[in-house]
């Protein structure tokens, strides 16, 4: 078997090491099950950073926070339509502009991007696919940033073992010669009182090669039909998982 796309991602990897059968529904099988509430949530968010980050690559300022908080308010509206709600929409809607919101003031005024949403694609020798990614943004320190949602505090072990972050690391070291100053998560912690983790993390050469070794496997994995449930994965349930159900069939 070929695997489904030219490319692998840190999604894709993510999605195969929680869950092999659902990596099967989702790139095999082509389904694609509506995005949750917290999905939602944290797509909007992304989306008004994004919108501000862009046009700072050549002003240098950031926009009003009342703009950026327009926009967000539109794309959440937008990526409503297709949503399965679990929770009421208009709060929903509330937590997305408070943590749209926190970013503005607390994160972007430090954060001068020289590269938003940056496409990187990584060829190997030997193998007939690519590594893609998209880099939400690096700043002019060097460092590789990342924006998550959460509801929980993150420990720190979320950045040190990061397959993400260190997919894009590798992308930066190969693409523009240089070793990043450092990975970043920006975490915006949606709690009773909404607040701002920063986790940083220096990958070293071993960090990276490990990847490799987990890309390649599951490469492998994937191209000799290696699907099967993993009902112990922390998100295996009917609220978190659309194939719950047709999982349960197979």
């Amino acid at each position: 078997m070929e695997l489904p796309k030219s490319y692998l991602s840190a999604s894709q990897i993510n999605m195969y090491l929680r869950c092999p059968l659902s990596y099967y529904y989702r790139y095999v099988e082509g389904l694609i099950i509506p995005p949750g509430s917290s999905l939602t949530k944290g797509k909007a968010v992304h989306s008004g950073v994004e919108f501000n980050y862009k046009q700072k690559l050549e002003t240098k300022k950031d926009l009003p926070v009342n703009q950026i908080l327009e926009y967000t308010s539109a794309e959440f509206d937008s990526l409503a339509e297709e949503t399965q709600w679990d929770m009421e929409k208009g709060k929903a809607k509330d937590e997305t502009i408070k943590l749209t919101q926190l970013y503005c003031t607390e994160i972007s005024p430090k954060v001068q991007p020289v590269a938003v949403e940056e496409k990187v694609e990584v060829t190997f020798d030997n193998a007939d696919y690519t590594l893609l990614g998209y880099i939400d943004v690096i700043d002019d320190k060097g460092f590789v940033r990342d924006t998550k949602t959460t509801g929980r505090t993150p420990s720190e072990s979320v950045i040190v073992n990061n397959l993400q972050l260190a997919a894009y690391s590798l992308a930066h070291r190969q693409l523009r010669g240089t070793e990043e100053s450092g990975v970043v998560l920006d975490y915006l912690v949606n709690t009773k009182e909404p607040k701002v983790v920063q986790l940083k993390a220096k990958y070293q050469q071993q960090q990276i090669d490990r990847f490799l070794k987990i890309l390649g496997i599951v490469a492998h994995n994937i191209k000799y039909e290696n699907f099967y449930p993993n009902p112990n994965n922390n998100l295996c349930g009917p609220k978190t998982c659309g194939f719950y159900q047709i999982c349960k069939e197979w």
